[in-house]
């Protein structure tokens, strides 16, 4: 089953009849205070939101099996630590806002290194989101990253990046919603 939350104004995320039935969920842009009844979503795969409103990933820590997680503007958010836990996770994209691209705005993150750790991560996309120490090279670590988008980093870091990791500066796969599943 497929859930889209769609600009909703209300403050608290609705409840979710059924959640261990939900395979996919779209978050767009809606004014929750949190998402933490996303931890009742036990069978979920595919997570997109835009605008995380949490300080972090805890609420979806215990989503073990998500595959594809796509979040854009978490400007609360300074770890990454949580998704370590997320080992059937394939993909992987944080990003600012759009808005944010053109300013020179960027969302700063401890480390990488947690993503380095999981075992079947084959997709990063990263857009604005940098690390403290302003560096890619904290994925070297990895054996399974495969494709890799990069912005906010120096060309020359990036470049030497994708020359030492052995991966490709690819495209992000879409989301899979619904039941195609």
């Amino acid at each position: 089953m497929h859930l889209d939350f769609m600009r909703d104004s209300s403050k608290v995320m609705p409840i979710i009849d059924s959640p261990s039935e939900v395979r996919s969920i779209r978050i767009w842009h809606c004014k929750y205070t949190s998402l933490a009844s996303l931890a009742d979503c036990i069978n979920l795969e595919v997570l997109v939101v835009a605008t995380f409103p949490d300080e972090s990933f805890e609420c979806i820590s215990g989503l073990k099996k998500l595959r594809y997680l796509s979040v854009m503007h978490l400007p609360k958010v300074t770890s990454l630590s949580v998704i370590a836990d997320l080992h059937c996770l394939e993909s992987l994209s944080l990003s600012t806002l759009p808005s944010w691209d053109s300013s020179g705005k960027v969302t700063t993150i401890s480390s990488l290194k947690p993503l380095a750790t999981l075992p079947n991560l084959k997709n990063i996309e990263l857009f604005g989101i940098r690390p403290e120490s302003k560096s890619p090279m904290e994925l070297v670590a990895s054996t399974s990253i495969e494709s890799v988008k990069l912005s906010k980093f120096t060309k020359k870091l990036a470049a030497t990046y994708y020359s030492e990791a052995g991966v490709v500066a690819g495209r992000f796969p879409a989301p899979v919603f619904d039941d195609a599943l």
